[in-house]
């Protein structure tokens, strides 16, 4: 895939992911709105509700006192007129002494009575319209009575959530407060309802409710479906951050196998040519006259097939990385005598450029499990590396070094060099595949990137770690760790 496609790609994903984001912020924001509109009506119909029950709660008080008082009034009456028994002979009394005369003056007498029950309705109508809002406001209602109350209808509307309640008069005065009320703490935003609002002349006498925790309750409601939301949008973002990660990855690493492609054919060019051009000049009889141009020949011809086989081994490498199941042979050994082959095998090499390598093989216990072969590739490889990367004008020096841990149960092997060093930039990525440090204006280091790769995996598969540590202008130093066989 091109570069721009992935571009639009990412520009794409970016502006669904940020839609869809926007999309439910407006939900969450029109959800909000809903449950709040919905508790502030729950609210205001609960203070109605209470002020309603409050009124008729007074209307009856007034009511049954003026019957008390009338009854007891129409009863002394009743007594005086002979048509009740006094106190004292209401045991003996018997409806059936009653006459037809006494019947028809209580009938009499309780038509009047009916006229002044209408009179007396009327005048405790005009004494409540007259008495009740001179009172102040405290005295007319019961505060404990009113919370009881006021917190019964809130239940009645799904509403439960703790709040305060304040009394202030039509003075603006605070008559009462609920008893957890604190008005450092209290939110400004309340609800009110005016009390007994049909007075004749009603007065501004409020009940307010304050809700410390209404936030908290509304969102707490919708809690699940927006933490639910928020998973999923998440996890569709790394989903997408992922997908652009794994399409630029695969970009770069198609740029990287073609670079790749590239390198190899002029790697492999080379030698090739040398040997065809050495196989050609044998075919002239002159030169086989010639023993020790033959000799140069012979020679060249076995340096470019060493180094053409040595490139081949590069390439194999790259199917023993991708194949996790690869074969290897691993059996007991000494990682000091192979270190000590290798070192020695490779000290004509670091001659050769004017350097020197050192072993120090102080491990005790250095027998371990592993694949002769690969692991004698990993030392070669990291010591090649030292020279691939050593400073043009100073001679390079490796040291090799190997010692235990505390308990022997594992060998540790170090490689020292003091080359040009790796910047903190590229140390992460050196052991990525194809991935090479670059070298600035010197264009001598050749290879495939595949090497630290390599020995990363083949450390991994002997149950191994290994590090790098690297200081620009320094050196470079590589650690590798791998058990051993000391129980």
């Amino acid at each position: 895939m091109r570069k721009q496609s992935i571009i639009l790609l990412g520009v794409a994903m970016v502006v669904t992911f940020l839609g869809l984001v926007l999309v439910q912020f407006n939900y969450f924001n029109t959800l909000i709105d809903m449950r709040r509109a919905h508790f502030d009506k729950g609210v205001k119909q609960s203070l109605y509700q209470t002020c309603r029950i409050l009124e008729e709660e007074e209307t009856i008080n007034y009511l049954n006192e003026a019957l008390q008082s009338e009854g007891k009034d129409m009863h002394d009456e009743l007594v005086k007129a002979g048509i009740l028994p006094m106190p004292a002979t209401l045991k003996s009394f018997h409806p059936t002494s009653f006459n037809s005369n006494i019947a028809h003056d209580l009938h009499n007498r309780l038509k009047k009575n009916y006229i002044r029950q209408k009179v007396m309705m009327t005048d405790v109508a005009m004494k409540w319209l007259k008495e009740a809002p001179e009172q102040p406001i405290e005295q007319r209602i019961n505060t404990k009575h009113v919370e009881d109350l006021l917190e019964r209808e809130l239940t009645n509307m799904g509403i439960e959530t703790p709040f305060f309640m304040a009394l202030v008069n039509y003075q603006g005065e605070h008559v009462y407060e609920s008893a957890s009320f604190d008005t450092t703490n209290i939110s400004h935003d309340y609800y009110s309802q005016i009390l007994f609002p049909n007075d004749y002349n009603p007065k501004m006498n409020l009940l307010r409710v304050y809700f410390p925790k209404r936030d908290g309750y509304i969102f707490q409601s919708m809690f699940q479906s927006a933490f639910t939301s928020i998973i999923m949008s998440v996890v569709l973002f790394l989903t997408f951050v992922f997908t652009i990660y794994l399409m630029i990855r695969q970009h770069r690493v198609a740029e990287i196998k073609t670079d790749f492609m590239n390198n190899m054919t002029h790697e492999f060019k080379t030698p090739i040519s040398s040997i065809s051009l050495a196989s050609q000049m044998l075919n002239d009889e002159n030169i086989a006259k010639s023993p020790e141009l033959m000799r140069r020949i012979s020679r060249t011809i076995g340096d470019e097939t060493k180094r053409l086989s040595f490139q081949v081994e590069k390439v194999l490498q790259i199917s023993l990385l991708e194949n996790e199941r690869a074969i290897m042979k691993f059996k007991e050994a000494d990682v000091n005598t192979i270190i000590e082959d290798v070192v020695e095998n490779f000290n004509i090499k670091v001659k050769s450029k004017g350097g020197s390598i050192e072993s120090d093989l102080m491990a005790t216990e250095s027998l371990a499990t592993v694949d002769e072969l690969h692991f004698t590739n990993v030392i070669f490889n990291l010591l090649d590396n030292a020279v691939k990367y050593a400073k043009p004008d100073e001679p390079l020096h490796l040291v090799v070094r190997t010692r235990n841990n505390d308990d022997c149960s594992q060998l540790i092997i170090k490689i020292e060099d003091n080359g040009i060093g790796i910047s903190k930039e590229h140390l992460k990525k050196i052991f990525e595949k194809f991935h090479r440090v670059p070298t600035g204006n010197v264009h001598n280091v050749k290879g495939f990137g595949l090497g630290l790769a390599y020995v990363y995996k083949m450390i991994q598969k002997h149950n191994g770690t290994i590090k790098a540590e690297s200081e620009l202008g320094v050196g470079t130093i590589f650690t590798i760790v791998i058990p051993t066989l000391k129980k």
